[in-house]
């Protein structure tokens, strides 16, 4: 425990009122029980205090004799410089820690998310670089934290997104034309018979190191991927890769696949330095380099720090920096930050109205939020008409009016599809539930249901609902890491979880596919084994039509037997202030830091 943090705990213990100049009578023994310590390190800690000037001391004469204490430093005034100077020096995460722990019936909290607040937006940094010029920072508070910049390991769609500031691949997929362009290769050839394809690589392309993409990186790249990570499903069939030259690499496969160049388009087959991962893969997943259109400066539990890559061989970003501070995601609504001065990005929180002048661009998010059944686990939702009666209670319509927020729209698909008839909405057949559950012969034994922070609201509700019916459901809060514990996984009836379509069909792939995948692992063998046949089936097929009505065939089925039940689209929605410009929302529902620029910054001194 710091010196800080002594010195609000012994604030707290005698909670002394706003006047300083009280005084307590107070003995080793009293203190030793304050700070959980022997009396050698107390008085060692009443000495730093005193030096510090946070308390006055006046020690009594002789063994079991009282001391004097006072304060000399406000509680409230003190905590809110402490938040602040933490959260100057990156540490966020302890900022809050200590709000949360020494804040009560105080205003610093209030105080701080205000000077925080001012801290966000677009600013003109003067004086930064090193000719003088200024710096174009754009800071954000980012509700979400970052679990791995590890390509090969990516899960999450906000590590994703970041990845791919980060990082570049051989080829990527143009939303707005959903056509494969060149990336770090410029051109590409495959065999008549689809056995073997050929990439050529641009020149000039650099990691923020220094040297020159080569095709030796391509190969360990991919070579890394097929050594059992969770994304070596998408190279499945590549019996080898080779460097024909140092900008020239092959693949040979044993059997066609026409998906190929699409899955080297996913953020998880991005390019990495071979140098750098050979001599110390640790060091890399701590600090990773790519040759994307940013570099990592910073990366810690509360704040990310990332810079221009001057020499990134496509085209400079605008911003000279993107500075992310990933605040507590338990955090309430209400203590957001809300007028954020130049862009906000709103992924969770309920429904606010811009500022006047405002723009506000609205996107449906390409995927949903699902409860997927453990069909590998003994228990009551084994039965049909149990999971039958638990997707019929549940109202989606009642749960968008009763949650609002972000809920747009209830899901009959993992897809929102512009025009798509909304699945109709019907009064609740009770009768039909309690059928239902008779039929499955349920007698009250309890399930498990397992989410993470932004879908607890939803879990909850589904929760409550559930009780109604005398449907007893224990509900597991964890968090972004031990939700993909495998033996969480196992252990419990269902996962509330949202999926996004990032890469369209690759991510519809990705749910069958991926190692850890909550529907991959909580599918019984037999039907896994007829969605491997139907997956087979698709990459076989040039088509993306064809592939198409395949994978169609899986989403059906799931949706019959109630394998996944699948609940709600929802929104994000930017407002952002006319003077920035480039603004756009990523088929991953972030937005792309790259393009953003500001016709007029407001200058900003740190």
């Amino acid at each position: 425990m710091s010196a800080e943090e002594r010195y609000l705990a012994l604030y707290d213990s005698f909670k002394p009122g706003h006047q300083l100049d009280e005084t307590y009578e107070v003995t080793l023994d009293d203190l030793m029980e304050v700070f959980y310590c022997t009396r050698r390190n107390v008085k060692f800690i009443i000495r730093r205090l005193v030096d510090e000037e946070l308390i006055g001391w006046q020690a009594g004469l002789g063994r079991g004799h009282r001391s004097r204490l006072s304060f000399l430093v406000q509680k409230e005034h003190y905590l809110f410089e402490l938040a602040v100077r933490h959260a100057r020096s990156g540490e966020y995460k302890y900022a809050f820690e200590l709000l949360e722990q020494y804040g009560g019936n105080t205003t610093a909290q209030e105080r701080f998310m205000a000077w925080l607040n001012d801290q966000f937006g677009y600013h003109q940094e003067t004086g930064e670089q090193l000719d003088g010029s200024s710096m174009d920072t754009l800071r954000l508070p980012v509700y979400r934290p970052i679990t791995t910049l590890d390509p090969a390991l990516v899960y999450y769609c906000f590590d994703s997104h970041m990845i791919r500031q980060l990082f570049d691949r051989l080829l990527r997929f143009d939303e707005s034309t959903g056509r494969i362009v060149p990336g770090i290769a410029h051109h590409w050839t495959r065999s008549e018979d689809g056995l073997a394809w050929t990439f050529y690589l641009r020149k000039g392309v650099r990691f923020h190191h220094g040297r020159e993409v080569e095709a030796e990186d391509v190969v360990f790249t991919i070579e890394r991927q097929l050594q059992g990570l969770p994304n070596s499903w998408m190279l499945d069939g590549v019996e080898r890769v080779e460097a024909e030259g140092p900008r020239i690499v092959k693949f040979t496969l044993s059997k066609p696949k026409y998906l190929l160049p699409r899955f080297l388009c996913g953020n998880s087959m991005s390019i990495v330095p071979k140098d750098l991962v050979l001599q110390s893969e640790e060091t890399f997943s701590k600090h990773p380099v790519g040759s994307g259109p940013f570099k990592l400066v910073k990366w810690t539990e509360g704040h990310v720090v990332m810079a221009a890559h001057t020499d990134y061989f496509e085209r400079r970003p605008h911003l000279d920096v993107v500075e992310l501070i990933l605040l507590p995601d338990d955090r309430p609504v209400g203590s957001r930050p809300k007028d954020w001065k130049q862009l906000i990005t709103d992924h969770e929180s309920v429904e606010e109205k811009p500022e006047r002048e405002w723009q506000t661009i609205e996107e449906v998010d390409q995927g949903c939020t699902l409860l997927t059944w453990n069909m590998n686990k003994e228990g009551p939702h084994r039965h049909l008409a149990f999971r039958q009666a638990i997707d019929l209670l549940t109202d989606r319509g009642g749960m968008i009016r009763d949650l609002g927020g972000n809920r747009k729209l209830a899901a009959s698909g993992f897809r929102y599809e512009e025009g798509k008839p909304k699945p109709s909405e019907q009064a609740l057949d009770k009768t039909r539930v309690n059928s239902l559950l008779a039929e499955a012969g349920y007698a009250g034994e309890p399930i498990t249901i397992g989410s993470y922070s932004i879908h607890e609201q939803d879990a909850r509700w589904i929760v409550d609902r559930c009780a109604e019916f005398g449907i007893r459901v224990e509900f597991r809060l964890e968090d972004w890491h031990t939700i993909r514990n495998p033996e969480l996984v196992a252990s419990v009836d269902g996962i509330l979880y949202g999926v996004v379509f990032a890469e369209d069909e690759v991510c519809e792939l990705e749910l069958y596919e991926q190692e850890g995948s909550f529907i991959k692992e909580h599918l019984d063998p037999e039907f896994r084994l007829w969605v491997k046949g139907r997956i087979d089936e698709a990459m076989a097929k040039e088509g993306l039509e064809e592939r198409r009505r395949i994978l169609l065939q899986i989403e059906q089925r799931l949706r019959d037997e109630c394998k996944v039940m699948f609940l709600l689209h929802k929104k994000v929605t930017t407002h952002f202030h006319p003077d920035v410009k480039g603004v756009s929302i990523n088929s991953l529902g972030w937005i792309d830091f790259q393009h953003v620029w500001l016709e007029k910054p407001r200058e900003h001194v740190s």
